[in-house]
């Protein structure tokens, strides 16, 4: 299955955002980019609502209020993000792209060994 967990462009490359697991949930955090740091959480307490699709929180640089959002993947390298006002009516969306992983990355899923090398 996949999943948004990651690195993130937004839409009009305005920055980028890691999503990494936080208890539970998924958060999003602006990445400096820099130091490629986390700083500023944006995605709050995403929970799973539907298949590659998750609920919660958004906050929003812009504007300094936080809103109910949600983010669904359309694609192993898209994912839309909405932020909802006005009682969850008034919804707006933009896509994120994803940032090609680095190499040390994917390889997090391989064992490696304990035993001395000679």
């Amino acid at each position: 299955m996949d999943t948004p967990l990651g690195d993130w462009q937004t839409e009009g490359e305005k920055g980028s955002v890691r999503i990494e697991p936080c208890g539970g949930a998924l958060c999003g955090y602006v990445l400096n980019p820099s130091s490629n740091a986390v700083g500023e959480t944006v995605l709050i307490n995403m929970k799973p609502k539907a298949a590659s699709e998750w609920s919660g929180n958004i906050f929003s640089r812009n504007s300094g209020n936080t809103y109910y959002g949600t983010i669904a993947l359309k694609g192993p390298n898209s994912l839309l993000v909405k932020a909802c006002a006005l009682g969850r009516f008034f919804c707006s969306g933009n896509v994120w792209s994803r940032i090609a992983g680095k190499p040390e990355k994917q390889i997090t899923s391989r064992q490696t060994s304990s035993e001395p090398r000679s």
